[in-house]
Protein backbone atom coordinates (compact mmCIF):
# COMPACT_ATOMS: atom_id res chain seq x y z
CA UNK A 1 0.00 0.00 0.00
CA UNK A 2 1.41 3.40 -0.98
CA UNK A 3 1.90 6.04 1.65
CA UNK A 4 -0.37 9.07 1.57
CA UNK A 5 1.19 12.24 0.23
CA UNK A 6 1.09 15.23 2.56
CA UNK A 7 -0.17 18.29 0.70
CA UNK A 8 0.01 20.96 3.36
CA UNK A 9 0.43 21.83 7.01
CA UNK A 10 -1.78 24.53 8.48
CA UNK A 11 -0.08 25.87 11.59
CA UNK A 12 -0.74 28.80 13.89
CA UNK A 13 0.66 30.28 17.10
CA UNK A 14 -0.57 32.66 19.80
CA UNK A 15 2.22 33.92 22.05
CA UNK A 16 -0.30 35.25 24.58
CA UNK A 17 -3.51 33.51 25.59
CA UNK A 18 -5.81 33.52 22.53
CA UNK A 19 -9.29 35.00 22.70
CA UNK A 20 -12.42 32.94 22.08
CA UNK A 21 -13.11 32.65 18.33
CA UNK A 22 -9.62 33.91 17.48
CA UNK A 23 -8.43 32.41 14.18
CA UNK A 24 -4.94 31.00 14.67
CA UNK A 25 -4.41 29.98 11.02
CA UNK A 26 -6.33 29.55 7.77
CA UNK A 27 -5.79 28.31 4.23
CA UNK A 28 -7.67 27.82 0.98
CA UNK A 29 -7.46 24.26 -0.31
CA UNK A 30 -5.70 24.20 -3.66
CA UNK A 31 -6.96 20.71 -4.53
CA UNK A 32 -9.07 17.90 -3.02
CA UNK A 33 -7.60 16.51 0.19
CA UNK A 34 -8.42 14.90 3.51
CA UNK A 35 -7.53 15.99 7.02
CA UNK A 36 -4.82 13.67 8.28
CA UNK A 37 -4.23 14.91 11.82
CA UNK A 38 -4.70 17.78 14.26
CA UNK A 39 -2.18 18.49 17.01
CA UNK A 40 -2.05 21.29 19.58
CA UNK A 41 0.37 22.25 22.35
CA UNK A 42 0.62 24.96 25.01
CA UNK A 43 3.80 26.31 26.56
CA UNK A 44 2.18 28.09 29.50
CA UNK A 45 -0.98 28.30 31.55
CA UNK A 46 -2.91 30.46 33.97
CA UNK A 47 -6.45 30.04 35.16
CA UNK A 48 -8.65 27.01 35.57
CA UNK A 49 -10.63 26.98 32.33
CA UNK A 50 -9.81 24.54 29.51
CA UNK A 51 -8.63 25.85 26.15
CA UNK A 52 -10.39 24.24 23.19
CA UNK A 53 -9.23 24.42 19.58
CA UNK A 54 -11.59 23.75 16.68
CA UNK A 55 -10.76 22.89 13.08
CA UNK A 56 -13.34 24.30 10.70
CA UNK A 57 -14.12 23.72 7.05
CA UNK A 58 -15.91 26.73 5.53
CA UNK A 59 -16.76 27.92 9.05
CA UNK A 60 -18.27 24.61 10.23
CA UNK A 61 -16.58 22.37 12.80
CA UNK A 62 -15.22 19.11 11.39
CA UNK A 63 -16.02 17.45 14.74
CA UNK A 64 -19.52 15.97 15.03
CA UNK A 65 -19.11 15.74 18.81
CA UNK A 66 -17.75 19.03 20.25
CA UNK A 67 -16.20 17.04 23.14
CA UNK A 68 -13.72 15.51 20.64
CA UNK A 69 -12.09 18.84 19.75
CA UNK A 70 -8.46 19.29 20.91
CA UNK A 71 -8.63 20.33 24.59
CA UNK A 72 -6.15 21.23 27.30
CA UNK A 73 -7.37 21.30 30.90
CA UNK A 74 -7.11 24.53 32.87
CA UNK A 75 -3.80 24.88 34.70
CA UNK A 76 -2.11 22.26 32.50
CA UNK A 77 0.62 22.70 29.91
CA UNK A 78 1.77 20.47 27.08
CA UNK A 79 -0.10 18.46 24.48
CA UNK A 80 -3.86 18.84 24.02
CA UNK A 81 -6.05 15.74 23.90
CA UNK A 82 -6.99 15.12 20.28
CA UNK A 83 -8.98 12.77 18.08
CA UNK A 84 -9.41 12.61 14.32
CA UNK A 85 -12.26 14.76 13.05
CA UNK A 86 -15.43 13.09 11.78
CA UNK A 87 -15.56 15.13 8.57
CA UNK A 88 -12.14 14.82 6.93
CA UNK A 89 -12.91 15.49 3.24
CA UNK A 90 -11.66 18.77 1.79
CA UNK A 91 -12.67 20.09 -1.64
CA UNK A 92 -10.88 22.51 -3.93
CA UNK A 93 -11.58 26.04 -2.63
CA UNK A 94 -12.62 25.03 0.90
CA UNK A 95 -11.39 27.38 3.62
CA UNK A 96 -9.81 25.43 6.47
CA UNK A 97 -9.21 27.29 9.74
CA UNK A 98 -7.84 26.58 13.21
CA UNK A 99 -9.88 28.53 15.75
CA UNK A 100 -9.66 28.95 19.52
CA UNK A 101 -13.22 27.84 20.33
CA UNK A 102 -12.79 28.44 24.07
CA UNK A 103 -10.11 30.61 25.65
CA UNK A 104 -8.71 29.18 28.86
CA UNK A 105 -5.70 31.32 29.74
CA UNK A 106 -3.10 29.13 28.03
CA UNK A 107 -0.27 31.10 26.43
CA UNK A 108 2.07 29.95 23.73
CA UNK A 109 -0.63 27.89 22.00
CA UNK A 110 0.52 26.09 18.85
CA UNK A 111 -2.04 24.38 16.61
CA UNK A 112 -1.34 22.35 13.46
CA UNK A 113 -3.50 20.42 11.00
CA UNK A 114 -2.16 18.30 8.16
CA UNK A 115 -3.86 17.75 4.81
CA UNK A 116 -2.99 14.77 2.62
CA UNK A 117 -4.08 13.37 -0.72
CA UNK A 118 -7.53 11.78 -0.50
Amino acid sequence: MAEAVVQSHLSGFASTAPNAEQVLAALVATRPAQIRSVACYSQGSSGGTPTIIDLRNNGVSVYTNPANRPTLAGGATGKFTSTLPNHRAVRLGDIISLVCAQAGGHAGVIATATLEDP
